[in-house]
């Protein structure tokens, strides 16, 4: 019977037999689904085989993971663009709402005004807010058709069906560098492991310091009307915030191919990289959706009217961004002081 302090190992023989039944679940997900695609499973079967490919025919692994990168990013553009308009005319909405209810606390600049004085977003009423509406949705339903026209053609593609093949072997047959391999299942603990460690490197190189304080991004909407001008927030490091996305992903698959080894005790570790990749994930939808306006910006011909409020719908997506850093700076301490990361603790698992 096992114990509570001892190690799950739920029937595997192997580290080769627990890996081959993880990817068999996922390609199997997969297929039920077609012909809608999961852009999940495919993006845990391309963590897996990151976390996991030592274990795996090289050249079948490194081919496997450049077809799924080229099916996710051409399926995920098109629900991109979707989440990206959603964003930008949620926040030109906000931008110029003329809510007259909710009361505006005084301010150092102006003692005298009232507290209880009618407030607006930054744009309530500013003429060019109607045109760049406009613009912005008209460019990004253009891009979503163009995504969406890409996206079938994916489908169709040899390419894809060979991936779908390659899929239905991993249901039965996956290929591994040592086919007559029969390792432990614990030594899955010591790649998983791996992947902890590149996340601590990843994130030690992120200018955390620089998102310790707070945004305050309720600013931007809640300011007298006439609104003052206001700053477009330049953007930084975005490159690294993009890789340490990827690395949180990649450490919490694999962690879930060895949950079977470590039961109930994932459960914490699992939840706390759910929340990182949840943060992170919104600060780039928001560094898309301000690159976006950016570029409506950069149009010939628009009005200085037009332009002014893109570069503030601009501003305040980089202040999206900066909020969510700021949560993963506050997460980020507790759960490397849980101990996953900074200690053996997949070792001692064992």
């Amino acid at each position: 019977m096992t114990t509570e302090n001892e190690t799950p190992l739920a029937g595997a023989s192997s580290a080769e037999g627990l890996l081959a039944a993880h990817l068999a679940e996922q390609a199997g997900r997969f297929l039920r689904n077609l012909p809608d695609v999961d852009l999940g499973t495919l993006r845990r079967v391309d963590g897996t085989l990151h976390g996991f490919g030592a274990l795996l025919e090289p050249l079948w692994a490194e081919t496997m993971r450049g077809d799924l990168a080229a099916l996710v990013v051409t399926l995920g553009q098109e629900r991109g663009y979707t989440r990206r308009l959603g964003r930008l005319l949620a926040a030109v909405d906000s931008l110029t709402c003329t809510d007259a209810g909710v009361p505006t606390p005084r301010t150092a600049a102006d003692p005298a005004r009232p507290a209880d004085s009618p407030v607006g977003g930054l744009l309530a009423h500013h003429p060019g807010a109607p045109k760049a509406r406009a613009m912005l949705e008209r460019q990004l339903t253009l891009a979503r058709s163009r995504s969406h026209t890409a996206a079938l053609q994916e489908l169709g593609s040899s390419r894809f069906h060979s991936l779908a093949d390659r899929m239905t072997l991993l249901v039965s047959d996956l290929p591994l560098r040592d086919p007559a391999g029969n390792n432990p299942p614990e030594q899955l603990l010591s790649y998983a492991a791996r992947t902890g460690e590149a996340l601590e490197a990843t994130v030690s190189r992120l200018p955390l310091h620089r998102a310790v304080q707070p945004y305050n991004g309720d600013a931007l909407h809640r300011v007298p009307v006439p609104a003052a001008e206001v700053n477009a927030i330049a953007a930084h490091e975005d490159a690294a915030w993009t890789r340490a996305g990827a690395a949180v992903r990649y450490a919490r698959y694999a962690l879930e191919v060895c949950r079977p080894l470590l039961g109930d005790r994932t459960e914490e570790p699992l939840a706390g990289l759910a929340q990182l990749a949840g943060q992170l994930e919104r600060q780039q939808e928001a560094a898309d959706a301000a690159e976006a306006a950016s570029l409506a910006a950069r149009t010939p011909r628009i009005t200085p009217a037009t332009a002014y409020v893109l570069g503030v719908v601009h501003a305040d997506q980089r202040l999206e961004v900066e909020a969510a850093r700021h949560a993963f700076s506050v997460s980020w301490p507790d759960f490397h002081s849980s101990g996953w990361l900074t200690d053996p603790w997949l070792a001692r698992s064992t």
